[in-house]
């Protein structure tokens, strides 16, 4: 069996071209690699270099030797990632959410069931969250359309309404619904990390000027002390946490009213069983 050390200073003299920036790349001394070279002839039993005063180059074998080494690296590079990745993945569990008020309902949920598991959570848009999950990127995830794909399980896990929040002087603050039309125009705060949200307003509020904020500490600063108008979710509103002095208005676009769907490759339901018992279609509300 050769050494793979070997075959990785074998690689690196067919890359550099010559024993002394082989030798400087792999940080030896160049009469180690020149040792190093012998004695993979050795192991081999075969020539690899053409020697002539002062220069050492690869012959025809050696040049065949150097693709095939490459090859050998490459797969001992995977077997490694590989093995390292599902380790990993018997102590972790990788979700994407869609959205901010998902995270926040089922993150405590998900740290009691798999308790001693690391939950490694990702939140952005979920329009590839079906091929993360083919791809073993997620193990789970939370989408706001049911993907119909034989090859996922889903099971609704709640809902969400938006809604808008206005100064009482506001002319749209007397009306009992709006359009995202309405706010085309206005400057409205807006969170930076709201998945799939992001991207709701961008058909039907071209002109709006919207203030992003990052920090969510800031943004409920600014939405509870400035004038701007901002955006209000019904999960919140439902547990009394409000924009006070503000009017807040149900947007009526379909696409401000969402179902969400918890999902997992079919063929690992079984795995996620506790999970999809303990959820509804009310437990984000």
């Amino acid at each position: 069996m050769i050494d793979i050390h070997l075959l990785e200073q074998f690689h690196a003299f067919a890359e550099y071209g010559t024993l002394s920036e082989a030798a400087e790349k792999l940080h030896t001394s160049q009469p180690a690699l020149t040792r190093s070279m012998k004695k993979l002839e050795g192991e081999l039993g075969v020539d690899l270099f053409i020697r002539s005063k002062n220069q050492l180059r690869l012959n025809e074998t050696g040049l065949h030797a150097a693709r095939y080494a490459e090859d050998v690296l490459k797969a001992d590079s995977d077997f490694e990632s590989k093995v390292k990745a599902y380790d990993r993945s018997l102590h972790t569990i990788s979700i994407g959410f869609c959205a901010p008020v998902p995270q926040t309902v089922l993150t405590p949920l998900l740290n009691t069931i798999f308790e001693g598991m690391t939950i490694s959570a990702d939140m952005t848009d979920d329009s590839d969250f079906v091929n993360r999950l083919k791809t073993h990127e997620y193990h789970l995830a939370v989408l706001h359309d049911d993907p119909e794909d034989e090859d996922i399980y889903v099971k609704k896990c709640g809902h969400e309404d938006l809604f808008i929040s206005l100064m009482p002087g506001d002319p749209l603050a007397f009306y009992p619904e709006v359009h995202l039309s309405d706010l085309d125009g206005k400057t409205i705060l807006l969170l930076t990390r709201i998945g799939f949200w992001i991207n709701f307003h961008n058909n039907k509020t071209p002109n709006a000027n919207y203030l992003l904020q990052i920090d969510m500490d800031s943004f409920m600063e600014l939405s509870q002390n400035s004038n701007y108008p901002s955006f209000s979710s019904s999960y919140y509103m439902s547990r009394g946490i409000v924009n006070k002095g503000k009017i807040t208005i149900p947007i009526v676009d379909p696409e401000c009213h969402t179902d969400y769907y918890l999902a997992c490759l079919a063929s690992e339901r079984e795995r996620y069983k506790m999970l999809f018992e303990r959820v509804n279609d009310k437990t984000i509300m």
